[in-house]
Formats: C-alpha cells, sequence, structure tokens
C-alpha cells in the first residue's frame, strides 16, 4: 500500500508498506514448559519489565527470575486495567492471592502494560511486585500479548491491546509447574489451586521456618493441616507395615 502525508511546509512524502506478516495465533506458555529468563529494573512503585539481565544506567535496583526462583517458587501473573469489568475482580484476587503467598514467603510478581505510578494515581496501592512491560517484551515471551491475535479482535468491551489473564507457578529450575490462563475472560483465579501448587514446591525445612501455623491465613493453614495428616498417615502406614 502507498500512502503519502504532508507536513507543515506542504510537502508530500511517500511511504509504501508492507502487508503484515500473519502469525500463528498466540499460544500462550503451558505446565511443562520453561519459563523465559526475564529481569525487573527500578524499586518499589517503579519497576520494570525486560528480557536483560542488566539495570540501565540510574535505574535502580536489580533482580532476575534466577534470583527470585533461588530458593523458593515464584508466581508471576500478567493483569491489564483496560479488562473493562474484569480487571476489578481480578486484581482483587491477586490481592487475595498475594496475602496467602506472603505468609509462607513466596513472591508474587504482576506485569502490566500500566505502569506502577499510573495505577498509584488511580488509588490503588498493592504490595507486590508489580512491573510495567513497556513493550510487552515479557508477556509476547510468554505468549500472552501477541499483536497478530489482539484480545480485542475476540472479547467484545476491550479495545486496547491487552493480555491474556495468566497465573503462572515457576520452580526453580524455571519450569512452569501450574498455569491458568483464562482466554474467554470467564474464569476466576482458583487461589487454593494456586496456594497448593506453590506449597508443594518449598523445600520441607522451609515450610514452616519462621511462620507458626497460628500467623498463617486461611489458604496456608488448609494446606498446612494436609501436608501434617499426609506425614501422619504414611508414619503411620510405616508403623503397621515394617
Amino acid at each position: 500500500m502507498t500512502l503519502q502525508f504532508q507536513n507543515e511546509l506542504g510537502d508530500f512524502r511517500t511511504v509504501i508498506t508492507k502487508p503484515r506478516q500473519s502469525n500463528t495465533d498466540v499460544q500462550p506458555l503451558k505446565t511443562g514448559d520453561i519459563a523465559p529468563f526475564f529481569s525487573l529494573s527500578g524499586g518499589s512503585g517503579d519497576w520494570k519489565a525486560s528480557n536483560f539481565n542488566y539495570p540501565k544506567p540510574g535505574s535502580g535496583q536489580s533482580v532476575s527470575l534466577l534470583d527470585l526462583v533461588a530458593e523458593k517458587p515464584v508466581v508471576v501473573s500478567f493483569y491489564c486495567p483496560c479488562w473493562g469489568r474484569y480487571a476489578g475482580p481480578y486484581l482483587e484476587s491477586l490481592i487475595r492471592l498475594n496475602d496467602a503467598l506472603q505468609q509462607i514467603g513466596v513472591e508474587l510478581v504482576v506485569l502490566s502494560i500500566e505502569s506502577p505510578q499510573a495505577l498509584a494515581r488511580q488509588g490503588k496501592q498493592l504490595d507486590f511486585l508489580f512491573a510495567h512491560d513497556a513493550d510487552q517484551q515479557v508477556s509476547r515471551q510468554f505468549g500472552v500479548y501477541n499483536e497478530d491475535s489482539p484480545v480485542w479482535d475476540r472479547v467484545s468491551g476491550i479495545s486496547d491491546e491487552a493480555f491474556i489473564p495468566a497465573v503462572y507457578v515457576i520452580g526453580s529450575d524455571r519450569r512452569i509447574e501450574y498455569d491458568f490462563l483464562d482466554e474467554n475472560f470467564d474464569t476466576p483465579i482458583d487461589i487454593d489451586e494456586i496456594i497448593a501448587q506453590v506449597w508443594s514446591l518449598i523445600p520441607v525445612e522451609l515450610q514452616l521456618n519462621d511462620k507458626p501455623l497460628s500467623r498463617l491465613n486461611t489458604y496456608a493453614q488448609r494446606f498446612v493441616a494436609l501436608w501434617v495428616l499426609g506425614f501422619l498417615a504414611a508414619a503411620g502406614t510405616q508403623f503397621l507395615n515394617p
């Protein structure tokens, strides 16, 4: 296609555009896949996400996916305030999920096309690692964003280029151990299931470290109780069948 643009002096400039090469439909990563490397730079209230392992000059702190999974699994989610009525309940679910994860010392990282400052101006104060994926670098790598398969082309009420709602539990070897993908925007986050998956990946020696049962919230209490019952059942079986 040939286009002509006229500048303020009245001069015309001709631009020839090539048809966009159509890629395959977006294929988000699933359980069993290896999570792509990414890092965060900046600091509290101003984290930025990228595919690189070094902060830009003057960008402050830096933390990578490898740092996040060094001792315990990490939970990574993608969020967009442009999801309309879906966005509010999703964000509330992330807040409740983070409350449960903090009780067992696990980080929640949320990547968004909105900056932390923009959300703060909307009155949203978030107590987890919230990072701006400005150029969709990381979301493309996870497969939850693809300009050739836009969300707005299949889901009514969404006009911006947005992520697919997603939550991943990532283990120490960067393998995805759990995925939640809501491509139709009609399924809530299952907090119980996520906590169960996270708990199963935490080394036994760290599971109750500095976290007495009385201080754990209801989600964590439930899975601590299940773990203890399973241990007692296994011990009883060994005693009966020496």
